[in-house]
């Protein structure tokens, strides 16, 4: 075998070992390329993209590395982060993470003349600003741009190499700068859309609970209206009885008159008649002092059921207040008095009501509104009352506000619930037992005037709602945001 043979299979096995290292390193590089997109999913932006500095540096062999934004005006820079091992071994000067381009060294060369720089003897490179103090000392560079739809949106770097960098290092270190910036703001985008997507998914709630809190509020102002209606027509039947019960009582009276001087004249006769006796003998078998006397009583508890039959139909209207909808001054006391009649149908089987009424003064308010807040809290409060137990009606003045407290001695509210309580359709009830609207509904109406709801509960004990409502009237503001509900 001659030399020039030698020399030519010593230059092949050369080329096979440059082409099995060439392999090996875009096997290395491939994978690497492979793992960017499933860590992107995995870390926040910010460790993504220092992850993504580490496997730029193992790639090419380099100790330092960095990533800035470029701010639109191309004429701003913004430091995002250095990798990890420069941070910790190499760099530990000050800096300012914004600043202008003019006033940056030429690591920002790629962006001024839109394409790679590769310093590989960085100390000798003309147009150095020098490094600020605590600076990681370089020898080697490479800065390069990301470049989308035609603007450069990132500037990424590389350095101190061991030896040169060359065109593989370049071509390397711009695949992993376009993937980290194309899958940092895929990131951003799906969070974008999550949070639009949530924001959609509250809209929705609100919108579907205000669509039925309308609902409801369209059904208790047509039940208002009906109960006015009816109340309305009860009053006629009403006061004709109560009038004709009145002549009723009157004829009686003269009737009873005209009888007692019957009986007068009856017993100053002296002789016997065959009809006076018949006469006597029907009134002791008709019992007629009995009857005298239990026909008054009948006549008194028709008037007093009467009377009742008239201040439930007061209540109704008072209540309903149909036509009314509108803000004026009102006594709370009232209001739960009505109310209380309106559901004492629902009450009175297991339930003592206790009353602690304080000295209110009139309020601020919508009466009928307010009237469906104490519907709501007192029928809850029944239903939390399994067999027998206390419903306490509390009212009360602090200051500018007053309050009412409505609490039982019912099953009360699981810990875990009492964060929901007022959110539309959330009810502990059965199926069947609950629509989850009547807190919701309560909820609102009260932060409409300008109050709030607070709610002490402990399972086992009861569950006490207490209702805050200002005394004067409260002037509205654009931007005001309703009070939230407190738990104790």
């Amino acid at each position: 075998m001659n030399s020039q043979t030698l020399t030519s299979l010593q230059g092949d096995d050369s080329r096979h070992t440059l082409l099995e290292k060439s392999l090996a390193f875009m096997a290395r590089r491939a994978m690497y390329m492979l793992e960017l997109p499933r860590i992107a999913d995995a870390l926040d932006e910010a460790s993504f993209m220092q992850r993504g500095l580490e496997m730029a540096e193992e790639l090419t062999d380099s100790k330092v590395s960095f990533i800035h934004f470029v701010n639109e005006d191309e004429k701003t820079i913004e430091l995002v982060t250095w990798s990890r091992r420069t941070l910790e071994s190499y760099c530990h000067a000050a800096f300012d993470r914004h600043y202008p381009v003019s006033e940056a060294g030429i690591w920002a060369e790629a962006l001024r003349h839109r394409q790679p720089v590769v310093f590989n003897d960085y100390a000798t490179a003309p147009g150095k600003h020098g490094l600020p103090e605590g600076h990681a000392p370089l020898q080697r560079l490479i800065s390069l741009p990301v470049i989308e739809q035609g603007k450069i949106v990132m500037l990424v770097g590389v350095g101190n190499k061991a030896s040169d960098y060359g065109d593989q290092d370049i071509e390397t270190l711009q695949l992993v700068a376009n993937d980290v910036w194309h899958l940092a703001q895929r990131g951003r985008a799906q969070r974008q859309i999550a949070e639009n997507m949530q924001g959609l998914r509250e809209l929705n709630q609100k919108l579907e609970a205000a669509h039925s809190q309308l609902l409801q509020s369209e059904k208790m102002a047509s039940i208002g209206q009906l109960a006015a209606g009816v109340a309305h027509e009860l009053n006629n039947p009403i006061g004709f009885v109560t009038s004709n019960l009145g002549s009723l009582e009157s004829y009686l009276q003269d009737i009873f008159s005209i009888l007692d001087a019957y009986a007068v004249a009856e017993a100053g006769m002296q002789s016997s008649c065959p009809e006076l006796n018949q006469a006597r003998q029907l009134k002791l078998d008709r019992d007629y002092d009995f009857l005298r006397s239990d026909i008054v009583q009948l006549l008194s508890e028709s008037r007093e059921g009467l009377g009742r039959v008239a201040k439930i139909v007061r209540d109704l209207k008072d209540f309903s207040r149909a036509g009314e909808a509108s803000m004026q001054w009102a006594d709370l006391h009232q209001g739960i008095e009505t109310t209380l009649n309106v559901v004492w149908n629902e009450l009175k089987y297991k339930c003592t009501v206790v009353k602690d009424y304080g000295d209110l003064p009139q309020i601020w308010c919508e009466p009928s509104q307010l009237n469906q807040v104490f519907m709501n809290l007192l029928v809850n409060a029944g239903h939390a009352i399994q067999e027998k137990g206390e419903i306490t009606i509390r009212t009360g003045r602090q200051g500018s506000e007053v309050f009412v407290a409505i609490g039982d001695t019912g099953t009360g509210i699981a810990s875990e619930h009492l964060n929901r309580i007022f959110e539309p359709f959330f009810t502990t009830k059965p199926i069947g037992k609950g629509t989850g609207l009547g807190l919701s509904l309560a909820y609102g109406i009260v932060q409409k005037h300008h109050g709030r709801i607070e709610v002490q509960s402990k399972l086992g004990k009861g569950t006490t709602f207490t209702v805050w409502l200002p005394i004067d009237p409260v002037a509205p503001a654009a931007d005001a945001v309703p009070p939230a509900p407190t738990f104790a």
